[in-house]
């Protein structure tokens, strides 16, 4: 059984994080990826923060000008969504909107980070989050905490432009904002070796970094064989989908995703003749601009659109494709490892860890579309090879993302900078 602090000693944890809304989290039914941080009740309390959630989230679910929004999202956990603006009448000043409504979100957190006695601030970037929870903590002297979400050097080189485009406008401002904020951290840590290498090389202090890998952030439903999964006929007729004869892509529709590359696949395997459609599992900008790529190509009624998925559905999708592509996904490979999917994945960022070439999958080299159709059709055609590798992949995910062997590494890292013994 673990040891923790006694509970009115237990520390407590703030967290900026900008990956996804409260209300896209319900809607995905994944609120257990933010209630893990308090890692089995080490932290006391968890305020968890999205700075810019009124950018995204619906017109119904909050105002999209005014003061920050405070969620009681379970027992041990609030969520905080700020604002992309102070004053609906300055609506079209953004940049001064813009700047009053952080403003006001930081006082608003510092004063909260005093109050409760918040003993260390996490968030979940280098860049703009970096910068505010930098500020925090130096101004209430404790210890800073970044969340590597990925390789932003290599993405800056693979789709030559910067991360946020509309806040640092160049890729050279990114550098430097990491290289700032990356040595002053009391510690790094990256889901994987790979992005770790990339906080080194930015200046990260090697005696301060640490891998926190995405196996206690999945919902349960992923653990389940696939075997003991339920089958939901409901959900792929509602999609119009048949078991085995899709092509499934799981992530945010997003240029550094490069999700274009899946509809190629899709329209040279119906070329062939293979009688396949392709899913897209998730939402973002590309969307249109890959509904006209599907139209040009005679896939239209071949490319599903089914947009952000519950947990319950993935888990279904993931056991029933015939294949998963892999361009560049992060938490979702761990998924559809764990669904023992057939999975064919560009080597970049980490996916080579869990995508061992002719073991665990198909490992092909970046952007090679040739070679990603060719092991796409190779496991269309050959099933065993498929249900071999999809075998292979799932105990792969089972002994690498082991979530109670990752909470206990967790609370070690932040015993050691907390001074907890």
């Amino acid at each position: 059984m673990t040891s923790l602090p006694p509970d009115q000693a237990a520390p407590t944890l703030l967290v900026l994080d900008g990956a996804y809304t409260l209300e896209t989290l319900r809607k995905l039914g994944n609120e257990h990826s933010v209630t893990c941080r308090d890692l089995g009740g080490f932290f006391r309390h968890v305020w968890n923060v999205h700075p810019l959630a009124s950018l995204t989230t619906s017109p119904g679910w909050a105002p999209r000008y005014g003061r920050p929004i405070w969620h009681e999202l379970a027992p041990r956990h609030t969520f905080i969504e700020g604002k992309i603006g102070r004053f609906a009448w300055l609506a079209r000043l953004f940049p001064l909107n813009f700047a009053l409504a952080q403003l006001g979100l930081f006082f608003t957190l510092l004063a909260l980070v005093r109050r409760e006695r918040i003993a260390a601030v996490r968030v979940g970037d280098p860049l703009y989050l970096g910068l505010f929870g930098w500020a925090l903590a130096k101004l209430a002297g404790i210890p800073l905490v970044i969340r590597v979400n990925g390789n932003n050097a290599k993405v800056r080189a693979n789709t030559g432009a910067p991360i946020f485009p509309r806040l640092f406008r160049s890729a050279k401002v990114e550098s430097c904002i990491e290289r700032f904020v990356f040595p002053r951290a009391a510690m790094v840590a990256a889901p994987n070796p790979e992005n770790l290498e990339f906080a080194l090389a930015a200046g990260a202090d090697a005696a301060r970094t640490t891998v926190f890998r995405y196996g206690n952030l999945l919902s349960p439903e992923h653990r389940q064989p696939p075997e003991e999964r339920v089958f939901d006929e409901s959900l792929l007729a509602r999609l119009g989908l048949d078991p085995g004869r899709y092509l499934l892509a799981v992530g945010r529709l997003q240029p550094l995703k490069f999700p274009e590359d899946c509809v190629d696949v899709l329209a040279e395997l119906r070329t062939r003749g293979h009688d396949i459609k392709l899913c897209f599992a998730g939402e973002g900008e590309l969307e249109t601009p890959l509904r006209a790529q599907a139209a040009e190509l005679n896939v239209t009624d071949q490319t599903v659109f089914a947009g952000n998925q519950n947990q319950a559905a993935l888990a279904q999708l993931n056991a029933h494709a015939a294949v998963v592509l892999s361009p560049f996904t992060g938490r979702a490979l761990s998924e559809s490892a764990l669904g023992g999917a057939g999975i064919v994945a560009y080597d970049l960022d980490w996916q080579g860890e869990l995508i061992e070439d002719g073991l665990t999958g198909r490992l092909i080299p970046f952007r090679d579309k040739a070679a990603f159709i060719h092991a796409t059709e190779e496991l269309i055609v050959d099933p065993e090879k498929r249900a071999a590798f999809g075998a292979a992949v799932r105990r792969r995910a089972l002994e690498m993302l082991d979530p109670d062997v990752l909470d206990a590494h967790e609370r070690a890292e932040y015993r050691r900078i907390l001074g907890l013994g």
